[in-house]
């Protein structure tokens, strides 16, 4: 989940009573513990995007850690503030970190809750990494919490209570969106090696399914809501072109993908170290390869789970190979100097 929404999820459950007498300082605490495992984000721009993508919601989002976490930032408030409530602080702290940890579960991105004993990446796949209505839900009752100042203690358990429904919403429609994607892989006779719906941008009705066998990758975009076809016109909005992907269950169609490019520059880019941990990262990666007119090799990974918007592919990971093999560059795209390539479906 985006950092605002946590501050503001943050500062409505501190609201709920949590602070008890702690006042400004156990708001404050609420709020800052709501956004504290999202401060390894703060050394990605220094440190590149492999570090993001290696260490983000890693040992900040441990649940082994969140209590000696807790511990610390309790005792460090108490003696910032004065107040002796370390027991109050220790449970904001706590209760607000676990809601972090949970709020990044629900997305589609990883979250490694058991590191450092495993790096494994889970996610429940329920709710869009920035979801408006959810931000929304908590953006109104905080700004209503500032004109009623008197119920803030109602409106913010309104608040938790409306947002647990939407994210209930979500696990709903996505358990209805895997089981049209499963449906699919059985009526075509798929020998599927994983399937998995992901939720989309701007709408808890928008799915991306995807199916996966031992070389192909199906997707295909739905609107669980839609019940007549949407078409893009060239000169409509991205909006529009946007929502047009997404068609009702009876018109979804799936798109194929082929996994890996055949290609000794393939082969000679997955035994880097780089690559590895693209790989891990990646859950339905895609592998191109590409000449160029100056006879360098440019091998391009990227995971179609980021592919929800038309031409726009984040986490582009290229090896660039001289024409002897020698290696140019390796790295996230976005961190390439040079021009970057096309990359071709």
């Amino acid at each position: 989940m985006d950092t605002v929404t946590h501050a503001l999820a943050g500062y409505a459950i501190a609201k709920t009573g949590l602070t008890r007498d702690t006042g400004r300082w156990g708001l404050t605490a609420g709020v800052l513990a709501s956004v504290f495992p999202d401060v390894d984000s703060l050394l990605g721009p220094f440190l590149g995007t492999q570090f993001t993508v290696r260490y983000h919601r890693g040992l900040t989002n441990s649940l082994f850690l969140a209590v000696p976490f807790s511990l610390f930032l309790a005792w460090l408030f108490g003696k910032i503030s004065g107040k002796k409530r370390y027991w109050t602080f220790f449970l904001i702290w706590f209760l607000e970190i676990l809601v972090h940890n949970f709020l990044d579960l629900v997305t589609s991105y990883g979250t490694m809750i058991l590191s450092p004993l495993s790096w494994e990446r889970f996610a429940l796949d329920w709710v869009f990494v920035i979801d408006l209505f959810l931000a929304g839900i908590f953006l109104f009752f905080v700004l209503a919490m500032q004109i009623w100042k008197s119920k803030s203690k109602v409106l913010a358990r309104l608040s938790v209570v409306l947002a647990t429904l939407y994210i209930s919403l979500c696990a709903g429609n996505h358990f209805w969106a895997l089981s049209v994607a499963r449906s699919y892989a059985v009526e075509q006779g798929l020998e599927a090696e994983n399937i998995a719906s992901l939720p989309q941008p701007l709408s808890p009705f928008h799915w991306a399914n995807y199916i996966v066998t031992e070389d192909t990758i199906y997707r295909g975009l739905v609107n669980l809501s839609g019940k007549h076809e949407r078409t893009a016109s060239p000169e409509g909005s991205l909006l529009g072109q946007v929502w047009a992907q997404y068609q009702p269950i009876h018109l979804l169609s799936y798109e194929p993908w082929h996994k890996f490019d055949e290609s000794r520059w393939v082969e000679s880019s997955l035994v880097l170290e780089g690559v590895k941990t693209f790989l891990w990262f990646a859950r339905f990666p895609v592998v191109r390869y590409e000449g160029s007119p100056n006879r360098e090799h440019r091998v391009t990974f990227f995971d179609l789970r980021f592919g929800g918007i038309t031409g726009r592919k984040p986490f582009l990971y290229e090896v660039i190979f001289d024409p002897k093999g020698g290696i140019v560059f390796q790295g996230f795209r976005r961190d390439y100097r040079g021009k970057g390539t096309p990359v071709r479906k």
